[in-house]
């Protein structure tokens, strides 16, 4: 039973005041709200509470004591004194409101769900009081009193979507799929020229594995308006649960070239379907009108120019699909995807101007992009612009130490590395070595790199055994890697251990990356060996893949020492 059952029809007898009482409450209460507006609530407290020593029965200061004692964080006393408020005052609305939503909060759903209903009781016409009591049934559980309090409010409000809606996911809970249905129908039937509800009942016979019945719902709204957008992409579907992927298709492009249906619902479908379409081998010139279309219907709206970018790398035409890259970067100059994806189409083209030309752009527009550095340094590094390129990574570190990974930062400390060995600073390049091992232990790339170069210096062989070691290990067919560690063997007279390594690297050699340093550095260890013609072999590869003087004197010094 509830505690206020005998407090519907009477409340709380409120004490009379006298004159003298009541000017004290009133200067209390007003210096109260004084103290709360400058947030002194341990003086409001007391203030209120000498309130109440004049007036207990007083309902608002009991609220104002439970308003204060919920922002203090203490629910157990904000609680009692709004349940006090109440006692005092059992029709007041917004008491009750105050109250039930107190017990919801320290989920004492049962007490609030009391409380609701007798607030019906009170207030049976009021709309809002049976959304209350839905939701407190729907957290209790008690789906069936959920549906029929949904069903009042109903009488009042007469059918319509959200309330609908509600009971079909509450009969849905409870497995009434038959009322379920009913209630999408009543929907239907209210509103008959929504062809919206028709397509959402085929839907749900779909979801209940009834797809006949769902395909005779579509075909009945195609064939009542051909142009409903929203049928084909449910067609879509039904379609490719079937594995009829060629209608599926056939639909979703329907959908997608129908100017009814929203572009934002366009671009989610787009998404989900782009993969087939652009691994799809049949069509490709209608996939791409598809897109052109799709551009030209929405010439602001960066997704179709990115999905025209994907189809167009997929079929090979990086040109083109750069050029939509750009419109991408002219409407959104933020869109950092845009950015680098043009960036990755550039540096795979070896470009190093149209590199420079990018990132110089990219980093007036996104400062806080590693890749934009990172690119530009390798740029200028090929062009031998060594002091621009260090100046670059320089700036990259100033302005992402504090917000980058350790592997990004390590990169940086890479690249100096291999500028400052270019400059003649081998200390600087020894240090900024360490300091990208430091970021990154497991950089290879850095460890071959550091390596190789100590090995040239004849400085700390063992250390440079032992890094380059590790990159073979972690990357045992990486020619360079091979190499580095068999000219590593080499500089420590190792040459039976040099010509094993060498000749790995030189099986892994891809044909269209063949290296003149790999095959000079054979050359070197098969003549340590004795192994003149193998080694003027050798070299004569290096020479032919480029002219140097140095190789051609080994050459002709090595075929004079045979002679």
């Amino acid at each position: 039973m509830s505690l206020f059952a005998s407090s519907k029809s009477s409340s709380t007898n409120k004490l009379t005041l006298t004159a003298e009482e009541k000017a004290r409450f009133d200067y209390y209460f007003f210096e109260s709200l004084r103290l709360k507006n400058i947030a002194k609530y341990d003086a409001q407290i007391d203030v209120l509470r000498m309130c109440l020593e004049i007036d207990s029965t007083n309902s608002a200061v009991h609220v104002e004591l439970g308003t204060l004692f919920a922002r203090l964080n203490d629910p157990v006393q904000a609680t009692n004194h709004i349940k006090k408020a109440v006692q005092i005052d059992p029709t007041n609305w917004w008491y009750r409101i105050h109250y039930i939503t107190m017990l919801s909060a320290r989920e004492q759903f049962s007490s609030a769900v009391e409380q609701a209903e007798e607030l019906r009781d009170i207030y049976p016409y009021r709309e809002d009081v049976y959304t209350i009591l839905t939701s407190l049934y729907k957290q209790t559980g008690s789906f069936d009193k959920a549906i029929a309090a949904l069903n009042q409010l109903e009488k009042y409000l007469g059918i319509n979507e959200n309330i609908t809606f509600e009971k079909f996911q509450l009969y849905s809970q409870l497995n009434k799929e038959k009322q379920a249905i009913e209630e999408i129908t009543k929907l239907i039937e209210k509103f008959p020229k929504e062809t919206r509800y028709k397509v959402m009942l085929g839907d749900i016979y779909l979801d209940l594995n009834q797809p006949k019945k769902a395909l005779e719902q579509y075909l009945l709204v195609q064939k009542e308006e051909p142009d409903n957008p929203f049928v084909y992409v449910s067609l879509a579907k039904y379609y490719k649960d079937r594995n009829q992927d060629d209608l599926a298709m056939q639909s979703i492009v329907s959908a997608l070239k129908n100017p009814k249906l929203p572009s934002d619902t366009k671009m989610d479908i787009l998404g989900q379907y782009v993969d087939r379409l652009l691994t799809s081998h049949q069509k490709i010139d209608e996939t791409e009108e598809l897109f052109k279309m799709l551009i030209e219907m929405y010439p602001l709206d960066e997704m179709p120019y990115a999905y025209y970018a994907m189809f167009l790398q997929n079929q090979k035409r990086e040109d083109e699909a750069l050029e939509q890259l750009e419109n991408i970067i002219n409407i959104n100059p933020k869109n950092d995807a845009a950015w680098k994806t043009a960036l990755q189409i550039i540096t795979q083209k070896e470009d190093t101007a149209a590199v420079l030309n990018l990132t110089e752009r990219g980093l007036k527009e996104l400062p806080e992009l590693a890749e934009f550095y990172y690119y530009r340094s390798i740029a200028l590094f090929q062009q031998e612009k060594y002091d621009e390129a260090l100046k670059t990574n320089e700036t990259a570190l100033e302005n992402l130490k504090e917000s980058t990974s350790g592997p990004i930062l390590s990169g940086f400390y890479g690249q100096m590395g291999d500028i400052y060995y270019k400059l003649q600073n081998k200390e600087k390049a020894f240090e900024s070595y360490e300091k990208a091992l430091e970021e990154n232990p497991g950089n290879t790339y850095i460890m071959n790199n550091y390596a190789y170069y100590l090995s040239e210096e004849k400085l700390d062989l063992r250390k440079a055994e032992r890094m380059s070691g590790k990159t073979v290990e972690l990357d045992p067919n990486n020619s360079t890697y091979l190499d580095t560690y068999a000219w590593i063997f080499y500089q420590q007279g190792n040459y039976l251990l040099a010509k094993i390594y060498i000749e790995r690297a030189i099986d892994n050699l891809l044909e269209e990356r063949e290296s003149d340093v790999i095959y000079d550095h054979a050359g070197d260890i098969y003549n340590a060996l004795k192994e003149h013609k193998k080694a003027i072999e050798m070299w004569e590869k290096a020479f032919s893949i480029k002219n140097s003087d140095e190789i051609k004197e080994k050459i002709e010094k090595t075929k004079t020492t045979e002679l």
